[in-house]
């Protein structure tokens, strides 16, 4: 376990703290440090107005009583938060920047025509991006295969990302040609739903194409009375355009995000911090999970704690931590409070420690 927060870690067991005062010292910290336009993580300067902001609204009264003194006490450790944050931000630009220019090395520059393909994966953004490097064969990954690797290190160095790691591997033959083919396609059958939707005043959000089953779903931000009465029309309108220019006849499907869809997808931002987040402070925390049904939503962190009193109490301070990224994420993001669980799973996926927020 990290030890970048002494203070919480050393006396969190120790302190008997309201939980709906602290709350709401924490909320109005916030709040009150919230200003026009502020992008989560891209003002730093508020990570230290907040607790300061807190301290003067609590020595504002009278006095202090001994317990909203143990409430204070309890509020820096936000401030921390918010820098990490701010921390894992300015870490995933750079590793953006980094995953572009790398791609338009290989991919643009004729020195390396005998890369196909350039893909980034990363699960924790504190770990090392992963680049995986398709080449068109073994010839070329013996030949080109080390310099491609130490473009790329030097690459990151540059945009100060200490390590990556780099895999070169050969193309399965015969998917080159298809997958042009199919990208070619692709492209077409884009372009002629999009123009022809535009024209009829129609407006999606995403597009896949299904090559395999030939079929093209869209989906549209509307409604339920403006899905229903559009659908057939759109889905006919599409049809017959592409038949008309490609002699394709595909199936069209257009869909709408379900209400609970449209509440999963508000709180991605809040599930990323939360894996992110925990994942830093504690490197125990190996794996992240969530389920809006049944109800109320589950937070669930795995683990690679074992059941016993030690790891017990690492999870309760992982599950604490992770309560107040939630709430730190959620009050700037403004988004709907909901009831909700935070899990602690061990290594063997057993439950060892929850809370529940209402």
């Amino acid at each position: 376990m990290k030890n970048e927060l002494p203070d919480f870690k050393k006396h969190v067991d120790q302190i008997e703290v309201p939980g709906k005062k602290l709350d709401l010292a924490v909320e109005n910290a916030i709040k009150r440090g919230k200003k026009k336009n502020w992008s989560f993580g891209k003002k730093i300067t508020f990570c230290s107005s907040a607790a300061a902001i807190v301290f003067c609204l609590l020595i504002g009264s009278a006095f202090i009583s001994p317990t909203m003194a143990k409430v204070m006490s309890n509020i820096p450790y936000l401030d921390q938060i918010l820098q990490s944050m701010e921390q894992t931000e300015d870490r995933k630009d750079r590793v953006e920047n980094l995953r572009i220019k790398t791609y338009e090395t290989l991919t643009d520059d004729n020195n390396y025509e005998g890369v196909k393909n350039v893909i980034m994966s990363w699960l924790f953004s504190s770990e090392p991006p992963k680049f995986t490097v398709t080449v068109k064969d073994k010839e070329y990954q013996q030949e080109y295969g080390h310099e491609i690797k130490q473009m790329i290190k030097e690459l990151a160095q540059s945009y100060n990302i200490d390590k990556v790691k780099v895999e070169v591997e050969v193309q399965e033959k015969g998917l080159g040609n298809v997958s042009k083919k199919q990208m070619e396609l692709t492209n077409q059958l884009f372009k002629i739903t999009e123009e022809v939707l535009k024209q009829e005043g129609y407006n999606f959000n995403i597009m896949s194409i299904n090559h395999s089953k030939n079929s093209i779903q869209i989906e549209i931000k509307a409604t339920e009375q403006q899905y229903n009465k559009n659908k057939g029309e759109m889905e006919k309108l599409v049809h017959d355009t592409i038949y008309a220019k490609t002699q394709l006849d595909l199936k069209i499907e257009v869909t709408r995000k379900s209400e609970s869809e449209l509440k999963d997808e508000s709180w991605q931002q809040i599930f990323t911090s939360v894996m992110d987040e925990s994942h830093k402070e504690f490197n125990e925390v190996t794996g992240f999970a969530y389920s809006f049904h049944p109800k109320p939503l589950e937070i669930i962190l795995k683990t690679s704690l074992s059941q016993g009193k030690q790891d017990q109490k690492v999870a309760e301070e992982i599950a604490r931590y992770a309560k107040q990224i939630v709430k730190v994420s959620r009050n700037e993001l403004s988004i709907e409070k909901i009831p909700y669980k935070i899990i602690i799973r061990d290594k063997e996926q057993e439950n060892m420690y929850e809370i529940q927020v209402k």
